[in-house]
């Protein structure tokens, strides 16, 4: 693991992983480094980084077309039904990353309110 990587995580101080987690999927030339990274920030107990690691599975989709299918998907499936509003959105949206650039499958939660015509 890069020293930066390792000295983040080590610190492991929730307002500077939240940003670096998206700084480092997004930049990183190292691919399964930076998936290992989103993977073990996925369980983090804050949820901003849990779902700011989310984004970055999706990050990671774009730039490199390719994640550990096993792995990768069953963190998403799991975050989709988190706890917490803004893992399970960032979950959604990584899950719509996954499914439009590495044509992955999913069972989205609709989240939406049933529409009980129009609210008329």
């Amino acid at each position: 693991m890069s020293e930066a990587a390792e000295a983040a995580l080590e610190r492991d101080d929730p307002l500077e992983l939240m940003d670096w987690i998206l700084e480092f999927a997004a930049e990183s030339d190292d691919r399964k480094l930076a998936e290992n990274c989103c993977a073990r920030l996925a369980r983090h107990r804050n949820a901003m980084v849990r779902g700011n690691a989310m984004l970055g599975f999706g990050h990671l989709a774009r730039r490199f077309g390719c994640l550990d299918a096993h792995r990768v998907k069953r963190l998403v499936d799991t975050s989709l039904y988190d706890g917490s509003d803004y893992v399970r959105e960032q979950a959604r949206s990584a899950a719509e990353d996954l499914m439009t650039f590495l044509a992955w499958e999913f069972d989205l939660p609709d989240d939406e309110p049933p529409d009980h015509e129009a609210h008329t």
